[in-house]
C-alpha cells in the first residue's frame, strides 16, 4: 500500500520510520522546515530504550507546500493524521485530495479527533488508532526518541478500530502495518479505548506541564501524584456516564481509579500501581504537553482536560477539576504564569 503520514513527530515519525525501514512506500509531511530538510539529508533516526530498536532510515519528507506535487503520483491507500489536535482540520484537508477513492484516514493523535476528520472526509473514510503505550519526543530535527518500552502480546501498544466497532479487512491491514512498529491489534471498542487513553493524557499531561516535572518526578511527588489521580478519577467517571466500556490503562485498574478521588483505600492501591509503572519509563520521559511548554508551543489542553470538562457538564458528572487545570494551562500558554509545582498544590 501507499502510505502518507501527516505530522512526522513523536508518533507519526516513529510510525513512518518503521514503515520505511520495512520497505513500505511512505511519504512524510511535516510543518517544521528544519526537520524536513534533516530527514531529506540524513534520514530519520529512532532511539529507544531497547538497543535493538535504534536505527536511522532514509525518508521521503515533504514540506506542506510540496504536497501539490503528489497530484502526479499514485494516490494514497492510507493516510495517518498525527498532528496536534488543534491542527486536525488543516492536516486532513491538506492530504484528502491525494487519497485513493477507497483510501482511509487514520487518526493517531492525542484526544478524540475522529469527528473532526469525518467532518471533512465523511465517516466511511475514518479509522481510529489508540496509541496506548507510546511515550516519545521529537528531540531534534530528524530524531525521535521513545521513552517507554515497546508493547508485547499482553500489553498492546497500538489498537486500530472502526467507528462502528466491526472488524474489517482494512482495520486488519492497518493493524498489520502498525505491527511493524509495536504490538498492534484490531479493537471492537474504539471509543472505550480512545477515552481510556484520554484519561491517561488528562491525568498526566497537564500535571507535568503546569509543574515543570518529568513523568517520573510527577509520580514520585505525593501531592502532584494525587492531583493526577483525582483528574483520572473524574475522567473515568465521565467516560462511564457516557456509556463507554473503558479498558485497563497503563497498569491502572479502572474501577479503583473511578473510586480513588473519594475512597482512601482505592487511592492507596492506585498510588501503588502508578509507582510500579513508574520504573518502566526512562528518566527523560515527559508527556507531550510538558514538551510543548518547554519548547514554547501551544498545548492540547483544550482538547484534553477541556474536553473532559465539557463532556462532564453534558452528562452531569463533576469534572470541574479539569476545567481549573485547563484555565491554569491557558494562563501558562499566555505567559501570565510560569510552570511551578505550587500550581498543583492549590487545586
Amino acid at each position: 500500500m501507499r502510505i502518507a503520514v501527516v505530522g512526522a513527530g513523536a508518533v507519526g515519525g516513529y510510525i513512518g520510520a518503521h514503515l520505511a525501514r520495512a520497505g513500505q512506500d511512505v511519504v512524510l509531511v511535516d510543518g517544521w522546515p528544519e526537520h524536513v530538510e534533516t530527514m531529506r539529508r540524513d534520514g530519520l533516526g529512532i532511539a529507544t530504550m531497547e538497543r535493538d530498536g535504534c536505527f536511522t532510515v532514509p525518508a521521503r519528507a515533504l514540506h506542506p507546500c510540496d504536497v501539490p506535487q503528489l497530484a502526479w503520483e499514485k494516490p494514497f491507500d492510507v493516510a495517518f493524521i498525527s498532528v496536534k489536535a488543534y491542527d486536525t482540520e488543516w492536516a486532513t484537508a491538506l492530504i484528502l485530495p491525494y487519497l485513493a477513492p477507497q483510501g482511509c484516514l487514520v487518526s493517531a493523535q492525542n484526544s478524540i479527533c475522529e469527528d473532526r476528520i469525518a467532518a471533512l472526509a465523511g465517516w466511511p473514510r475514518v479509522l481510529g488508532c489508540s496509541v496506548g503505550l507510546h511515550s516519545a519526543e521529537l528531540v531534534a530535527p530528524g530524531q525521535v526518541q521513545r521513552n517507554s518500552a515497546r508493547g508485547d502480546a499482553t500489553r498492546i501498544g497500538m489498537k486500530v478500530g472502526e467507528p462502528h466497532g466491526r472488524v474489517t479487512p482494512r482495520a486488519q491491514a492497518v493493524a498489520a502495518m502498525l505491527a511493524l512498529c509495536d504490538s498492534a491489534a484490531v479493537t471492537t471498542n474504539l471509543w472505550g479505548d480512545k477515552w481510556s487513553k484520554l484519561v491517561i493524557n488528562a491525568m498526566r499531561n497537564a500535571t507535568c506541564a503546569m509543574t515543570g516535572l518529568s513523568s517520573k518526578e510527577r509520580d514520585r511527588d505525593e501531592p502532584v501524584r494525587r492531583l493526577s489521580i483525582r483528574l483520572g478519577s473524574q475522567a473515568v467517571r465521565v467516560g462511564q456516564a457516557m456509556g463507554l466500556a473503558l479498558e485497563p490503562m497503563s497498569g491502572l485498574d479502572v474501577g479503583l481509579l473511578a473510586r480513588a478521588e473519594d475512597d482512601p483505600a482505592a487511592l492507596k492501591e492506585v498510588e501503588a500501581q502508578i509507582i510500579a509503572v513508574n520504573t518502566t519509563r526512562s528518566d527523560a520521559a515527559r508527556p507531550s504537553m510538558g514538551q510543548d511548554i518547554r519548547k514554547g508551543r501551544r498545548t492540547e489542553t483544550e482538547a484534553i482536560n477541556g474536553l473532559v470538562a465539557r463532556r462532564g457538564a453534558e452528562v452531569g458528572v463533576d469534572a470541574s477539576l479539569h476545567a481549573r487545570v485547563d484555565a491554569i494551562m491557558r494562563r501558562i500558554e499566555a505567559g501570565e504564569l510560569r510552570p511551578a509545582r505550587e500550581h498543583a498544590l492549590g487545586l
